[in-house]
């Protein structure tokens, strides 16, 4: 089962992007090629898909965090959890692995996410080369660099189903973590 921060905010957070591609593909000339004036569709989708990942691990920081609260007094130290995982996602602002990695790592013990993102035909360092790449098409967008960057739209179309990929994977380590290490039997409800 998925935590709600995959199916419920990155799925949804996700159409913005299948919106964009979706415009495009309505936009084509029906020529070969590179379709000029719509590069900018394929960059906004890029930005659309990197903001959604970084809501998706932000949230998943917080339900982690809830789950671990004791179910009655006395509360222990999940308070001071609590209010130390809402500090570090106050300055979590760049969904980069080292910055993934170190999140999860402070907020729940988990040593290195990154070890988990694999799936059939991608290995645990492809999928890190593939989301620093998807951080630099971000960075070099959302700080107007010049000349524009070229996003094809067969690397804009492909994004949301990698950063689908991806959270699953840090989805199924942090359950992990959090049954195996933390003791809990069910992390987040159905």
């Amino acid at each position: 089962m998925p935590s709600n921060a995959y199916s419920v905010h990155l799925r949804q957070l996700l159409c913005d992007a299948g919106e964009l591609d979706a415009a495009h593909a309505q936009l084509k000339t029906g020529n070969p090629g590179r379709q000029y004036g719509l590069m900018s569709l394929n960059r906004a989708a890029v930005v659309m898909s990197v903001s959604a990942w970084e809501a998706y691990v932000e949230e998943l920081m917080r339900e982690s965090v809830r789950a671990l609260l004791p179910p009655a007094p006395p509360l222990g130290a999940w308070p001071a959890l609590n209010a130390y995982v809402t500090g570090l996602l106050g300055n979590f602002n760049t969904p980069n692995p080292v910055n993934v990695i170190r999140l999860i790592r402070n907020c729940l013990g988990l040593a290195d996410v990154s070890l988990s993102w694999m799936w059939q035909n991608c290995t645990s360092a492809k999928a890190v080369q593939r989301l620093t790449e998807a951080m630099t098409f971000r960075h070099e967008i959302a700080h107007g660099v010049n000349p524009r960057p070229t996003i094809h739209n067969s690397y804009s179309i492909q994004l949301p189903d990698f950063f689908l990929r991806l959270a699953r994977c840090t989805d199924n380590a942090v359950r992990q973590q959090l049954v195996s290490v933390h003791g809990l039997t069910t992390p987040w409800p159905p």
